[in-house]
Order: C-alpha cells, then structure tokens, then sequence
C-alpha cells in the first residue's frame, strides 16, 4: 500500500496541492507505473471512491472525478467485479451520469463475460434512465442465460419485452433486485433508487386522484386527506423516507417533503442515444 501511495504521490506531485485529490493519472499510466502493485493501487483507489461517494452531497467536479477514478480502479484491475457492480449503480444514483454508468458496466464485461450483474445492471440503466424496454430486455436476457443468475430474470427480460411502462412495475423490478442481492452496499444503493421510485409512484396515484376528485366535486380538495373520504383512495400513501407528502391546493401540485426533484426517466435520452453521433 505504500509502494502504490507513494508512486501516485509522484505522478501527482506537480499539480498544485488544492487540486491533487482530484488528479489522477491515465489508467494505463499508472498500470505501467506500479508495475507489481497494481491491485494495490487499485484498492487504494477504491477507496477513496468509497469515501467520495458516502459524502452527503457530492458536486458535479466530485462526480467526474468519481467516473474517472472507477475507470483507473478497473484498468488496474479489470477482474474487480464489484467496483463494476457498486460503481455502475453510484454513477445513477449518487450522481447523474447514466452514460458513464453505461460505458462502465460495457467494460466491465468485456473483462469479466460471466458476471450475470452486469449485462443485469446495464437493463435497469436502460429501463429506468433511458426509457428503452427494449434494450433492457436484451441485457436482462443475456444476464438470465450467465451462471449465478436468479430464476427470476428471465421472467423480467420476457415481461420487458411485452409490458406496458408503469410506476408499480419499476417498483416491483427494483424490490425484485433488491431481495436478490446480498452486497450491503449496492442494497444501500438500491434501496435509495427503490425509495425514489416509490415516491414517484405515489405522486402519480395521489394526482390521478386530485383529478378524479376534481371530476366529481368540480373543485381541488383542500387537502390530501379528503381523498380518503370519498373512496377514491383506500388510504394515503406512506412516504418512504419518513417525510410527508405535502399539497398546494391552489396549484393542485403533490411533493415529498423528503425528495426535491422528482425521480423520473429521462424520456429525452431515447431520441439522444437513437440520433448520428
């Protein structure tokens, strides 16, 4: 470990030192430069990603740098699956990088064909983030054919292939995820993108019921809970990160107290990732 600290030290000793926690040098660099320390010195990166990442916000600078150190990490070691796997879901849910999230996994099993994770992760980028059920579908069928895989992949890539898009659906994909995995820290992962969904799934139930409330009384109601009365809804919605779902009766507009952006698939990616490059 300090073999491969000392060599990164001097391949950043020329940067100034405000900016040395964000330098790193190329991958293929640094393999050469650490010769027999090469999976030290990937660890040693990895854990500085560990640490960036558990930062309670993380900037747009930390999160090219994040993108960046997993590259190295898995140039040093190409075979270190779970920076693929923990990696690929931090790029999507601790920073907004899809595309990078993409490349990562793509490379991840190129070096490692049997991880079934991989081509796995790469159908919920798709699925979720690029809107495209289709190449979700086709990633979950590869992950569904590799050692290791639940039983119950090759039920989702079929349903991909011939089910309409919904909230309840991603919900019940990821929960399916979710039960399938034992790495604590992507559960971590995935138990935010989980939360997320959920509250996106119940902004849409309660404003469905806002509408149908307003078809029948020719009003908005005054608050949320006279939804309940009339039958509309069973009950409300629980908010799952502990907040609550707060309404505007002026505007008509349901939030979490808990989330400030709304978790929603970027519907602009389909036309992006169809168009020339």
């Amino acid at each position: 470990m300090c073999v491969a600290q000392t060599k990164l030290d001097q391949l950043g000793a020329a940067v100034p030192k405000h900016q040395r926690f964000m330098y790193l040098p190329d991958g293929k660099i640094l393999k050469a430069a650490t010769l027999g320390f090469r999976e030290v010195a990937s660890d040693f990166i990895w854990l500085q990603v560990i640490q960036v990442t558990g930062e309670r916000q993380v900037s747009q600078a930390a999160g090219q740098w994040i993108a960046r150190a997993l590259d190295v990490v898995t140039t040093l070691d190409p075979k270190f699956v779970k920076a693929y796997e923990i990696g690929g879901i931090a790029l999507c849910t601790v920073v907004a990088m899809p595309e990078e999230s993409n490349r990562l996994l793509e490379k991840g099993m190129l070096h490692n064909p049997q991880a079934w994770t991989l081509p796995f992760l790469l159908g919920i980028n798709h699925y979720f983030e690029f809107v495209d059920d289709e190449k979700a579908a086709e990633f979950m069928a590869k992950a569904a054919r590799l050692p290791g895989a639940p039983p119950n992949v090759p039920r989702i890539a079929a349903r991909l292939l011939v089910s309409a898009r919904a909230p309840q659906q991603a919900v019940e994909l990821l929960a399916n995820v979710y039960e399938e995995t034992t790495d604590e820290n992507v559960r971590l992962l995935l138990e935010q993108r989980l939360k997320e969904t959920i509250v996106e799934r119940d902004l849409q139930i309660l404003e469905q019921a806002i509408g149908r409330y307003q078809t029948e009384y020719a009003r908005r109601p005054s608050r949320l809970e006279e939804l309940v009365r009339p039958g509309l809804l069973p009950s409300l919605p629980v908010e799952p990160f502990g907040g609550r779902y707060l309404y505007d009766a002026v505007s008509g507009k349901v939030r979490s107290s808990e989330v400030e952006e709304r978790k929603q698939p970027r519907r602009w990616a389909r036309s992006h990732l169809q168009s020339p490059k």
